[in-house]
Order: structure tokens, then sequence, then C-alpha cells
């Protein structure tokens, strides 16, 4: 027996979608549909073909040239008019594939932003405190035996809280803006991304201990969520969402110390999914999807003989 020769694994490609060529992609499909319309609908080309057989032989004023006209409009009225919906209809899927893939990076820049902003704002707590620590015991900055000052004497100001996040792409931007209280904590952060003349928008509102909050989002299409979080032991969450549209989710995550559990999704038309990872590390893993066909019970159907 001839052992076979162990076969490489194929390296798997990059893969990358330009979602904002999309959505130009989008707009110039739909521009064209419109050319096409008037083209079809408001042109002598048009209206010469459309009328009666009597009138069109008039125009021509040659029966044979008439009807050559009349079945040329026929034969291209239906491809145009199909061209013209076809067009607009390719261009709403690539503006869906663009809104959505948009809409996916919108998120995780915006989890990005908020948890930039949160860092600088920790490490200006810091800062602050180790200032105002100086400002109260500056009769105690005089050098010691060795001739060095106290640590805490080269504190310096911080200045204000940073409450503005900012970073530019080739093609837009993320902008994080934070609202806090007398305290110094974060009781509002609003984040806006655009690429191009793409947007999304986010707004988490928190309760003063923090144990809940509120997010509104806006996404690119326009459509809007309105989310209500209320949060637990290891990062654990509750959190109900409801679309424009009046659809809502339900979707608990139960977390462990090391950041692995379940999550629960249930949507309003019954279906349920459940997903589960080993730490916070990990991606969620769906285990199960039921949906409301198949809790129905059909023993008592009649069956065809």
């Amino acid at each position: 027996m001839v052992e076979a020769e162990p076969r490489e694994e194929a390296a798997l490609p990059d893969f990358a979608i330009d979602y904002g060529l999309l959505h130009e992609a989008k707009k110039d499909l739909h521009d064209l549909a419109d050319r096409i319309g008037p083209k079809l609908g408001d042109t002598a080309f048009s209206q010469v073909g459309s009328i009666e057989y009597e009138d069109s032989d008039a125009v021509f004023g040659n029966d044979g040239l008439a009807g050559s006209f009349r079945s040329l409009y026929r034969m291209a009225q239906h491809p145009m008019s199909k061209a013209e919906s076809d067009l607009r209809e390719l261009g709403d899927i690539f503006g869906a594939v663009a809104d959505g893939y948009f809409d996916v990076d919108a998120q995780i820049a915006n989890g990005m932003g908020m948890m930039g902003a949160s860092l600088d704002l920790d490490q200006w707590k810091d800062d602050k405190a180790a200032w105002d620590y100086l400002q109260a015991h500056r009769g105690d900055c005089v050098p010691g035996p060795d001739g060095a000052m106290p640590g805490f004497c080269s504190a310096t100001d911080p200045g204000p809280p940073p409450t503005d996040l900012t970073i530019t792409t080739d093609t837009g931007s993320v902008h994080t803006h934070l609202t806090l209280d007398e305290n110094n904590n974060v009781v509002k952060e609003e984040t806006t991304v655009v690429n191009g003349d793409q947007r999304y928008t986010s707004t988490t509102t928190y309760t003063p201990d923090h144990t809940s909050y509120t997010t509104d989002t806006i996404y690119s299409d326009g459509s809007t969520t309105h989310s209500v979080t209320t949060t637990g032991e290891h990062g654990s969450s509750v959190t109900d969402t409801t679309s424009g549209d009046g659809s809502t989710t339900h979707t608990v995550i139960a977390l462990n110390e090391g950041g692995g559990g379940t999550m629960t999704v249930t949507e309003s038309d019954g279906t349920v999914t459940k997903y589960t990872r080993g730490d916070q590390y990990a991606r969620w893993d769906e285990v199960e999807k039921t949906t409301p066909q198949d809790d129905t019970d059909y023993s008592s159907y009649p069956t065809a003989v």
C-alpha cells in the first residue's frame, strides 16, 4: 500500500469589502435608472412609438417606416423598463451590503472609541489625584538625606478632563464625546462614525450607580434601536432592544469569573438562539436554535391514507 503524501492546507485568501465603493455604486445605479426612465417615457422616441397607428403613419409619411419604428419601440420598451427596475434593485442590494458592513464596523469602532476615551479618563483621574495630593502636601516637598524630593512632588496639573476622542480615517472619522458628572464619572457617551456620506450614531446614558444604561442607535439606513441593559456579576447582563419597526430582542448573558458562559437571545417572533463560549477571549458559538414552528404538535393532525 502506498501512503499518500500529507496534503498542505490551502491558505485562506484575504477578503475585504470596500463598502464605501458599494455605497457609491448604489447611488450611481440609481442615477442611471433615473436617466433611463425619462428616456423611455418622456422623449420623442416613446411619444412617437406609443401613438396610434394612423398618427405614427402621418409622422413618418410611410406605412413601412412607421411600422418598423413601432416594432423597434415595442422591442425596446420592455428591456428598458426592466433595466430601470433591475438597476434600482441591484443598487438596493449594493446599498444593503454596504450599510450592513458599515454598521458592523461602526459598532466595533464605537466600542473602541469608548474604550479609548475611558482609558484616557482613568489616567486623567490618577494624574488629578496626584496633583490634588501635591497641593495639600506641598510643605512636605523637601529634599531627603540623599537630596532627592519625595516622588509625589513631581506631579503636574493634568488640566481639564478628556471628554472627546477623534480618530480620523481616509474617508471619514470616529468621534466619541463623554458627558461627566460633578465627580468626573461618565453619565453619557455619544459616538458618531462617518464614512463618506454614511453615518452611524450611538448614544449611551448611564444610571448614577452604573448598574444599567440605555443605548439609542441610528444606523446608516436610517433604522433605529433603543436598548435597555442591566449589568450583573462578571460582566453578565440582560438587554431588551426595540427596533424602529416594533420588533424586540431579549438578550441574557450569564458569565463566570473567567468570562465564559452562555448567551440566550429571544426574538419577538419567539425564536430562541443559545450560544456558549469558554472564556472572555473565545467567540460565541451557537449551540441551539428553536422557532415557534419547532414546538408545534402535529400528533392530532389527520394523516393521508
